[in-house]
C-alpha cells in the first residue's frame, strides 16, 4: 500500500461500484445501500490482498536464497559468459534469465491479486489479455530503466570497492529526480490517456481556490482510469514544470463538484506544504543508509554462500536481497511519516475549501467505491498503511 516515491495519491486503499464516464457532473447519484460493499467482503478483500502481497515477498526471498545457495546463479552466470565476453553484457544476460524467471514464478500470484480479485469484487472491467497486456508495456518501459541502474549499480561495485554505495546513493537520488520530472509527461501517458480539465464550473472552482492560496498549478488533468477499473482517485505528481495535479474520470464522474474541489485542496496541500521536497529529503537518507547497510551486510554474507568477490555477477542478487530486508524493515517508519503529511493535508484541504462537510463525504465515497477497509487492525495500518484510515481521516476532520 505504499505511494511511488514522487505521486501523493488522496488514498491508496483498494476500489468500486461506478459509472465510469469522462462527462463532468454537477451532481452525482449517492452510493445506495444496495451498491455500497459489504463491510465483510470489504475485510476479506483487503485481508486477502495483504496476504497475496505477503506471500509474494516471500517467495521472491526464498527463490532468492534457493538459487545462490543452491548454485544456480553460478551456472547462470557461466552460461551468460558463454554468450557475452562482456562483463556488462554477461551482467545483463543474467538478470534478464533470473528476472524472467522470477516473473513466471510470481506470475499467478499476480494474476490472483491483480486481476481474479479484481473481477470477484466487481472492481475491474479489464480483459485478460488487456491486463497481461499492460503489465508487458510496464515491462517494456522498465527495462531501460532497470538496465541502466544495474550497469551503474555494478560500475560502482567494480570502481569503488567497498566504497561503492556512496557514488551510487548519488546516482540514484539523480536518476529518483529525473524520473520525478519525466514520469508525468513521456511515461505515464503510455497508460493513460491525459486531457486537460475542460471548461466549466469546476474548473472555475479549482482556479478560485488556487488564486485563493497564491498557487500555480502548472496544469490539471482527467485521466482514462475507467479504462481499466471502476476505483477513483486523484495524485499531486511530478517536480518543476512536470508537477501537475491528476484526476480520474471515475472521480470526475461520481462525485459533486464540492467534493473534487475538497479533494483538489488535498492534493494542493501536498503541492504547497512541500510534501514532495520532504519527502525526497527522507527517501534520500534512507537510500544512503540502506546502501550502506546493504554494504556491510553484502561483504559479510559473500562467504557464507561461497563467494571471494564482491564482483562476482553470481553473487548480486544478495545485494537485492538485503535491500529488500532493509526496505521492510524501514517501511513503517517511512509510512509513518506519510500518515502525518496526508493528516497535514487533510487540514489543508478543509481550511482552504471551507467545506468539511464536502470533504468528509468525499472521503466516505473514496472509502465505498475503493473498498477501503475503514478500521484495519491498528498493527496492519502501522506496518503497511502509507495513509491513515478512512475512520481516522473522517474523525481528525470533523474534530477540526
Amino acid at each position: 500500500m505504499e505511494r511511488a516515491g514522487f505521486t501523493y495519491w488522496l488514498t491508496d486503499q483498494a476500489v468500486p461500484e461506478a459509472t465510469a464516464t469522462p462527462q463532468l457532473q454537477e451532481k452525482s447519484l449517492p452510493l445506495t445501500t444496495k451498491s455500497a460493499p459489504d463491510h465483510r467482503e470489504i475485510k476479506r478483500y483487503q485481508r486477502t490482498k495483504l496476504l497475496t502481497g505477503l506471500i509474494h515477498s516471500t517467495v521472491a526471498f526464498v527463490f532468492t536464497i534457493l538459487i545462490v545457495g543452491k548454485g544456480l546463479t553460478v551456472t547462470v552466470e557461466h552460461w551468460a559468459r558463454s554468450l557475452a565476453d562482456n562483463d556488462y553484457l554477461a551482467l545483463l544476460l543474467f538478470a534478464g534469465v533470473l528476472g524472467l524467471s522470477e516473473i513466471l514464478l510470481t506470475l499467478p500470484l499476480r494474476w490472483y491479486s491483480g486481476f481474479f480479485l479484481e473481477h470477484k469484487h466487481r472492481l475491474s472491467i479489464q480483459s485478460l489479455p488487456s491486463w497481461l497486456w499492460e503489465r508487458t508495456k510496464g515491462l517494456i518501459v522498465g527495462l531501460p530503466l532497470i538496465s541502466i541502474l544495474l550497469v551503474t549499480l555494478f560500475f560502482c561495485l567494480r570502481a569503488y570497492g567497498f566504497s561503492w554505495w556512496i557514488p551510487a546513493g548519488g546516482l540514484l537520488f539523480f536518476f529518483s529526480i529525473l524520473l520525478a520530472r519525466i514520469a508525468p509527461v513521456f511515461i505515464f501517458p503510455l497508460f493513460y490517456k491525459f486531457q486537460p480539465l475542460e471548461e466549466g464550473p469546476l474548473k472555475e472552482r479549482i482556479a478560485s481556490l488556487c488564486k485563493q492560496v497564491g498557487v500555480v498549478v502548472k496544469g490539471t488533468f482527467v485521466f482514462n482510469l475507467s479504462k481499466t477499473t471502476k476505483k477513483a482517485n486523484a495524485a499531486f505528481t511530478g517536480l518543476g514544470s512536470s508537477k501537475r495535479i491528476i484526476l480520474g474520470d471515475t472521480l470526475i464522474s461520481n462525485f459533486t463538484n464540492e467534493e473534487i474541489e475538497t479533494i483538489f485542496a488535498h492534493e494542493l496541500g501536498h503541492y504547497t506544504l512541500n510534501h514532495v521536497w520532504k519527502m525526497i529529503l527522507v527517501g534520500t537518507v534512507s537510500t544512503f543508509l540502506g546502501l550502506w547497510v546493504t554494504a556491510m551486510m553484502y561483504e559479510q554474507s559473500l562467504g557464507w554462500f561461497g563467494f571471494d568477490s564482491r564482483e562476482t555477477i553470481a553473487a548480486l542478487p544478495l545485494l537485492g536481497l538485503w535491500l529488500g530486508i532493509y526496505s521492510m524493515v524501514t517501511s513503517p517508519l517511512n509510512n509513518m511519516i506519510s500518515r502525518s503529511f496526508e493528516n497535514q493535508a487533510d487540514a489543508y484541504a478543509v481550511r482552504t475549501s471551507g467545506n468539511k462537510t464536502a470533504f468528509v463525504n468525499a472521503l466516505q465515497k473514496l472509502g465505498a467505491v475503493n473498498m477501503a477497509d475503514k478500521s484495519p487492525h491498528p498493527v496492519i495500518e502501522f506496518l503497511f498503511y502509507s495513509h491513515p484510515s478512512l475512520e481516522k481521516r473522517i474523525r481528525a476532520v470533523e474534530g477540526m
